[in-house]
C-alpha cells in the first residue's frame, strides 16, 4: 500500500464567530507513535490538507496560525467561509460547522521524498504516473496544473440537512456526487471575489501531490491540497480555486510538487486460523474443512434447521482437537420427524421460530470476548440480528461460514450482501472456507462493495487500477486472441504494473481474457452470476456471488472499476452496456471513456450498436458526451491513444 504520511482527519473542537461571515475554528489531530517518531521535529514539512469534500462545497479552511503542540496532538486555528457564491451557503456554515466535524489532515512532506523535475519528467515518460497534458515543469520541480474544460454546479439548492450529511456522514460523498455536477465550458471565467469549482484527470499510483496554496496571478487553489496516491487515479480530480483581487482570471492554475508516498505495510487482518501454512503446518483450507467436517458429523444431513453454530474462544485449540467454547446442539423433538418451520424454511429463507437457530448461544458469551463464530451456512435473517446484537458487545469479531446458501449452492443473495455490509460496519471479519475453491477467502470492501479473496492479496486489492472486461460465453477467434493479448500489454504498459481486470466470471472470451491477465501478472476478479448456461471459472482472485435475481444488484459491483470495456458479446453484453451508461448518465458512477472491441466477418463488431448510439443523440435521447466518450476498434494500439485523449493525459 502506498500512501502518504498523515495522521488520521482532525476535529473542530471550538467554533467563535468572526467578521463577514468568517467562522474562526479551533481543530485536535490526533497523531499516533510512529508518525510522531516520523516527524520528530521538522515541523516545518507539516501540511495542512484541507478535508475534499469541504473543498468541493467551496468551503476554504485557511490556517492563521503555525501548527502547534499539545502534548501528543497538533492544534490547528484556522478561518472557515464559503467562496463559490453561486452554491449559496454561507449562512449554512454556523448551523454545521460544529465541535466534532472533521475538517482535514496533517500530511509530512519531507524534502527527501520531493522528485526534482528531471525525476518528474523520468516517471511521466516511464508511465509511473500520469499528470494532465497541459502540465509543465520548471526548474525547481514544480508543474503546473490547467484544469479541463468543466465547472461544477449544484443541481440543487443545498439544506442544512444535506450539508451537515455530506460534511458529517460517512455516504455523504454520494449525495454530494449526486447534487454536483460537470458541465463544460469553453473557458474557465473566475470573477472577482468569487470561486469556481473544476477537475483535471491524474493517475498517482506510488506518488503522492502537494499543490500550493499561495496567491498567484492565476488564482488561488484552496486548503484541499494533497492528493492522495491510489485515490488519486481517473477523472474527476478535483480542484478548487478563488479568486480574491479585483481582476477577472481566465482559466486559474496551480503549480505542485511530487512526492514519493511512503510503502505501508499493511497490519494485516487477524488470521482467523493463526499464523499462515508453513511446511509441517498444513494450509488453512485444509484445517478448517477439518473442523467444519467434525462439528458437523452429528448435525443430520440436509435438514435446514440442523445449522452449525459454534463460538471459538481459544481458536486454535479447537483446531487441534478441543471441543468449542460454546456449541449449539439441537433438541431432540427438532430432530425427528421433520417438522413444518423446516420446510417453510426451505421456501422461505428464515424461519420465523427463532428457537431452532443456533445463534441463540450468543446470549450465554460474555461481552467482550472477541470470539470467533462458525455457522454451516451464511446467516439468515434471525441468525443476522442476533450476530449483530452479539457484535454491538464486542461478544464475536469474526464469522467463519462453509456454504453460501442451502439452495444456491455457491450464490450469495441480495440481502446477504446486504448483511456483508453489516458486519463490516461493526466491525465484524469475515471468512468463508469455501469447498468449491479448496481455499478460505476474507470479504474485503473497496468503497461500498465488497469482494472475497485470500488474506495475502487483500493489500495489492486495495491498490490495483481495475478494468471491467465485459463479453460473450463464446470463446474468441486465434486472430483476436492474439490481438486481445496485445490490448491487455498495451494497457499494463500505459498505466503501469498495478492493474486489475474484472470480468462477470464465465467462460469464453472471458475465460480468455482471464488467462491472459494471470499470464501478465495482472489481478484478476469476477462478479460471478448464477447462470444455467455457464459455468464459473476457478481463477478469480478477487471475487463476489449473485442469485440469480440479483442481476442488476450485481452490476454495483463493477463500480469498483475506473474503466469499461465491452468485447464481442450477446444479449447478456448489451444488458451490461445499457446498465453501464445509465449509471453514467445518473452519475452513479464517474463518466470515463468507454471502449467497445473486437472484429466480425470483417467489420467492427459494434459498428451497428455505436449508428444506433449516434441516432439516439441526434434524437435528444442521449447525452452528447455519448459519442466523444465512446471508441468503436479492433486495434489494440488504439485504445491507449483513445484513453490518453479523452483523459487529457499528458
Amino acid at each position: 500500500m502506498f500512501q502518504a504520511p498523515q495522521t488520521p482527519d482532525g476535529r473542530i473542537t471550538k467554533v467563535t464567530p468572526g467578521d463577514n461571515g468568517v467562522l474562526r475554528i479551533e481543530a485536535r489531530f490526533r497523531v499516533g507513535d510512529a508518525f510522531r517518531s516520523l516527524v520528530h521535529g521538522r515541523d516545518s514539512e507539516l501540511v495542512f490538507a484541507a478535508r475534499s469534500r469541504l473543498a468541493r462545497l467551496g468551503i476554504n479552511v485557511a490556517p492563521t496560525a503555525p501548527l502547534a503542540w499539545d502534548g501528543g496532538d497538533l492544534l490547528l486555528s484556522a478561518d472557515i467561509n464559503a467562496i463559490v457564491s453561486a452554491y449559496e451557503i454561507d449562512d449554512l456554515l454556523p448551523k454545521v460547522l460544529i465541535p466534532g466535524v472533521r475538517v482535514g489532515r496533517i500530511v509530512f512532506c519531507p524534502d527527501e521524498l520531493r522528485l526534482s523535475s528531471e525525476e518528474i519528467d523520468r516517471a511521466v515518460m516511464g508511465h509511473e504516473l500520469q499528470l494532465p497534458s497541459s502540465y509543465s515543469i520548471d526548474h525547481e520541480g514544480r508543474f503546473f496544473i490547467r484544469p479541463e474544460g468543466v465547472v461544477y454546479e449544484l443541481t440543487e439548492k443545498v439544506t442544512v440537512a444535506s450539508l451537515m450529511t455530506i460534511v458529517s456522514r460517512s455516504d455523504g460523498k454520494d449525495l454530494l456526487n449526486r447534487i454536483q455536477r460537470a458541465k463544460e465550458v469553453e473557458r474557465i471565467v473566475l470573477h472577482p471575489g468569487d470561486g469556481v469549482i473544476t477537475s483535471c484527470s491524474m493517475f498517482l499510483h506510488k506518488h503522492f501531490v502537494v499543490l500550493e496554496s499561495q496567491e498567484g496571478p492565476l488564482g488561488q487553489h484552496l486548503e484541499a491540497v494533497v492528493l492522495d496516491p491510489v485515490r488519486t487515479r481517473g477523472t474527476n480530480v478535483f480542484l478548487e480555486f478563488r479568486n480574491s483581487t479585483d481582476h477577472r482570471i481566465v482559466n486559474p492554475a496551480v503549480a505542485a510538487g511530487v512526492y514519493k508516498a511512503a510503502d505501508i505495510e499493511e497490519q494485516p487482518r487477524r488470521w482467523a486460523l493463526g499464523a499462515p501454512p508453513t511446511e509441517d503446518k498444513p494450509d488453512p483450507y485444509t484445517r478448517l474443512a477439518a473442523l467444519f467436517d467434525r462439528l458437523e458429523a452429528p448435525v443430520k444431513d440436509g435438514r435446514y434447521s440442523n445449522r452449525l453454530v459454534a463460538v471459538i474462544e481459544d481458536m486454535d485449540g479447537v483446531l487441534d482437537g478441543a471441543d468449542p467454547q460454546w456449541m449449539w446442539r439441537h433438541p431432540q423433538d427438532v430432530l425427528e420427524p421433520e417438522i413444518g418451520s423446516d420446510i417453510a424454511a426451505r421456501d422461505l429463507d428464515d424461519d420465523p421460530h427463532g428457537e431452532t437457530y443456533g445463534t441463540q448461544i450468543l446470549d450465554a458469551v460474555p461481552p467482550s470476548t472477541g470470539a470467533t463464530l462458525l455457522t454451516g451456512y451464511f446467516p439468515n435473517l434471525i441468525e443476522h440480528t442476533q450476530i449483530c446484537a452479539a457484535a454491538l458487545q464486542e461478544k464475536v469479531k469474526r464469522l467463519i461460514f462453509r456454504r453460501a446458501s442451502y439452495e444456491h449452492g455457491s450464490f450469495l443473495s441480495a440481502r446477504d450482501h446486504g448483511r456483508l455490509a453489516d458486519y463490516e460496519a461493526l466491525g465484524v471479519e469475515v471468512f468463508w472456507c469455501n469447498d468449491e475453491r479448496e481455499h478460505v477467502v476474507t470479504h474485503v470492501f473497496r468503497g461500498l462493495r465488497g469482494f472475497f479473496m485470500e488474506p495475502h492479496k487483500v493489500e495489492r486489492f486495495r491498490s490495483a487500477l481495475i478494468f471491467a472486461a465485459y463479453g460473450s460465453a463464446k470463446p474468441l477467434a486465434d486472430d483476436e486472441v492474439e490481438k486481445l493479448t496485445r490490448l491487455l500489454g498495451n494497457l499494463k504498459q500505459f498505466f503501469g504494473d498495478d492493474i486489475a481486470i474484472m470480468t462477470g466470471g464465465g467462460p469464453g472470451a472471458m475465460q480468455q481474457a482471464t488467462q491472459i491477465a494471470h499470464e501478465m501478472g495482472m489481478l484478476v476478479g469476477a462478479s460471478f452470476i448464477e447462470t444455467v448456461d455457464q459455468t464459473t471459472n476457478k481463477t478469480a482472485e478477487f471475487y463476489q456471488t449473485f442469485q440469480g435475481r440479483s442481476r442488476q444488484s450485481r452490476q454495483r459491483w463493477f463500480e469498483v472499476a475506473s474503466f469499461h470495456l465491452f468485447f464481442m458479446g450477446g444479449v447478456g453484453t448489451l444488458e451490461e452496456v445499457g446498465l453501464t451508461l445509465t449509471d453514467m448518465k445518473l452519475g452513479v458512477i464517474d463518466r470515463s471513456p468507454l471502449v467497445f472491441y473486437g472484429r466480425h466477418e470483417g467489420e467492427r463488431y459494434w459498428k451497428s450498436q455505436f449508428a444506433q448510439f449516434k441516432t439516439m443523440v441526434d434524437a435528444g435521447r442521449a447525452p452528447d458526451w455519448l459519442m466523444t466518450n465512446l471508441l468503436v476498434t479492433d486495434d489494440p494500439d488504439e485504445v491507449p491513444q483513445f484513453y490518453k485523449r479523452i483523459l487529457e493525459l499528458g
